[in-house]
């Protein structure tokens, strides 16, 4: 008998992603409708029926992990990224109501409440709206300290995607150690996003990712580098209610707002460890959960050490922990050496 983890595959991977693609798409598109009634009843004010439709969204988004056909496991973990989206949404809006302070429409005239509840549901970084959780860097002086106009450009999505891009594919082309592979993961992450990010972008949506180089310390690479997708859910759903909790308990405040740090952070550590699953053995979902519980942690050290302080020790000191956590992180994921040349056909199949 053939096991559902360890499946018959197609000849070719891009004729499995053509079998499995359809019914999973269909699989997630029956939860999402329901979230979907749900945020238009949100928005129109009947918030007993918008609350009495989350038990049966979440009953589907789970019944559709269960039920998808989906035998590539590449696959698989692309469908369960949708549903873990989806349910931190579904979670964080309804929490938001019942706190009083939902994400106001900021970007002229309200819409219509079907056009608004489209907006709150896929809108991850609420870019029409306020409060939301995107935070630039500034852009520094350099290059073209006298032309501020070439500077955007430089710094315009489309040109850095340019020249991230050859800085992985130079890196493909040195030996692969550790950090340069683990570097090598980070730099394909931002090349994807942004690219999806420039492809299927609002008009007013800011830029997904800061320059990866710019990152001068853990605070900053998490708060303007890397991309800021979760950190609403993040903050509605780990870091504001550990930090209630805590102060509650009378804890100093300081201490309170680190323990909510490490709270997002694990919550991450939750997420990406689950939505890899399918890819990764029992040892790299244990490494990816603690890549993100230490980066938390370590994070809070340096803000006790550095405050807000801008250093190049504390810049070296960031870089040397990161690489080191990611090179850590990805040595159990059997990461090819050289991405390039990646067995991407294996990419379905189990990994146990």
């Amino acid at each position: 008998m053939t096991s559902y983890w360890a499946p018959v595959l197609e000849e070719d991977l891009l004729h499995q992603l053509l079998r499995d693609t359809p019914p999973a798409i269909v699989a997630l598109l029956i939860p999402a409708v329901f979230m979907y009634l749900s945020f238009y009843a949100l928005a129109k004010k009947w918030y007993w029926t918008s609350r009495a439709l989350v038990a049966p969204t979440l009953l589907l988004f789970w019944a559709s992990i269960e039920i998808a056909p989906v035998r590539c496991l590449a696959l698989r973990g692309v469908f369960d990224f949708g549903i873990a989206i989806g349910i931190m949404k579904l979670l964080e809006l309804h929490l938001l109501s019942l706190q009083k302070s939902l994400p106001e429409y900021a970007a002229g005239i309200p819409p219509r409440p079907t056009i608004m509840a489209l907006l709150w549901l896929t809108e991850l970084r609420y870019e029409s709206f306020t409060p939301n959780p995107i935070r630039l860097a500034p852009l520094p002086r350099y290059p073209f300290p006298s032309s501020p106009k070439k500077r955007r450009i430089f710094y315009s999505e489309p040109v850095q995607l340019l020249i991230h891009i050859a800085i992985f594919v130079t890196l493909q082309s040195m030996p692969q150690y550790a950090p340069v592979k683990a570097f090598g993961v980070l730099l394909s992450i931002w090349i994807v996003f942004t690219a999806c990010q420039i492809a299927f972008r609002y008009t007013n949506s800011p830029p997904l990712l800061g320059p990866i180089f710019l990152a001068d310390s853990l605070a900053t690479f998490w708060t303007e580098t890397w991309h800021n997708v979760f950190t609403s859910p993040c903050l509605t759903l780990a870091y504001n209610p550990t930090l209630w909790m805590l102060t509650k308990f009378a804890v100093p405040r300081k201490i309170a707002r680190a323990f909510a740090v490490i709270a997002s952070f694990a919550l991450m550590a939750v997420f990406h460890a689950e939505v890899m699953s399918p890819i990764l053995s029992r040892e790299g979902k244990m490494r990816i959960g603690l890549f993100f519980v230490l980066n938390g942690l370590f994070t809070v050290i340096e803000a006790a050490l550095w405050g807000k302080k801008r250093d190049w020790r504390r810049a070296l000191m960031a870089w040397i922990i990161e690489l080191s956590l990611a090179s850590w992180a990805v040595e159990t994921a059997q990461v090819a050496d050289g991405l390039l040349n990646a067995d991407w056909r294996g990419l379905c199949r189990p990994n146990i």
